[in-house]
Formats: structure tokens, sequence, C-alpha cells
């Protein structure tokens, strides 16, 4: 039985939330034959099947995790706890599963993404953000500006560069919109990738 075999027979999620992870594994697929394809394709299917796995626990599962493996927790992380998932999944990839460090980052950073995301990270964020089953208004208007940038950018990986950096760009916009709490990460990543566009980097 492989990792996704596994996984997927013993993964609890709401039907709405499973069709969700259908549609990034979905999702993530096509980004990585597109853009990376040296990926494992199995480690990219475990990575987006992992990427919400605790996504609907409760705020003492979080808790109980985050105890167990000695992860911190903050102010901000029991006033947003949504944000805890990442975490939480990462460390069940790790310490349950076995998983490699590849799929455990990527299931990390994959809500607030971070400065020079590796391959298999920035797979998992993006294709998070753009599955189609997301009908939210800023995953449908990130999901048209790819694939406009697609077809205006000789470089797929200049036109996935300017799509991941512009995803901030909504992401923060967003938040600050709703008056949410901001994660320092988000805005550390942001400025990443408009330096990187700026100085005629690309995705590596």
């Amino acid at each position: 039985m492989t990792d996704y075999e596994r996984i997927r027979s013993e993964i609890s999620l709401s039907d709405k939330r499973m069709k969700h992870t259908e549609g990034v594994i979905k999702a993530a697929e096509a980004l990585a034959g597109r853009h990376f394809p040296f990926l494992s394709s199995e480690d990219v299917r475990v990575a987006a099947l992992m990427h919400d796995f605790t996504k609907e626990y409760t705020l003492e599962q979080h808790r109980e995790i985050c105890l167990r493996w000695g992860i911190p927790m903050t102010p901000e992380d029991i006033e947003k706890p949504k944000l805890l998932h990442a975490r939480t999944a990462a460390a069940i990839a790790e310490h349950t599963y076995g998983l490699n460090p590849e799929i455990c980052s990527a299931v990390r950073w994959h809500t607030t993404g971070r400065p020079a995301m590796q391959p298999m990270e920035i797979v998992i964020y993006f294709a998070d953000y753009i599955e189609e089953n997301r009908v939210y208004p800023a995953c449908v208007k990130l999901r048209e500006f790819y694939e406009k940038q697609l077809g205006k950018r000789k470089d797929p990986s200049d036109a996935l560069l300017r799509a991941v950096a512009k995803s901030f760009d909504i992401t923060l916009q967003d938040l600050i919109e709703n008056k949410e709490l901001i994660d320092q990460t988000t805005v550390e990543a942001r400025n990443y990738y408009r330096r990187l566009i700026a100085e005629g980097g690309l995705l590596t």
C-alpha cells in the first residue's frame, strides 16, 4: 500500500473539505507537471492530500497536537486558530506517517506561504488557492490572473512567479478589508516575490 492509499483510507474530512482536497490534488498535479516535472507525482499527491488533514479539528485538538510535539502557540493562534492546521497537519505528516521533509514542509507552509519557497511548497500553496472548486472572489481572481499570465508570458515560470506574487497582494488586501490579523510570514513572502520580479529573477 502506498502512502497515498494509506492516508486516504484513514483521513476523516467532511464531504465539502474532501471535495476541496480532491481539487487541490488535481491542481497540484497539473502545476507540477507544467512547472516542476522533476517532482515525484506520488509525493505531490500525498502533500495535497495531507494539506488540510486537521483543518476541521477543534482548538483543543490542535492544542493537544502542539503540546505533544512541542509546537509553540502564539496569542494570534488562539485568536485565529485556522492557521494552526498547517502546523498540526505537518506534524502528523512527519511524526505519524513518517513522510519526507519535502512533503512536510509543503503542508507546513501551504496557508501563509513563505519567502523562497521550494518547488513542492509552491505547488501546494498555489494549488490550494486556485483549485477549481473554490468560488471565493479572491480565488477566482487569482485563477483568472494565472491563466492570463500563461497566455502572455513566453516562460511559464515567469507566469507562475507573477501569479504567486499576486496571490500575496490579494491575500493581504482581503485580510485588511476584513480587519483580520496578518501573519508576518505572508508579508515577508510578498516582499520577497515582488523583489524577485523587480530583479528579473525566476522561480527555481
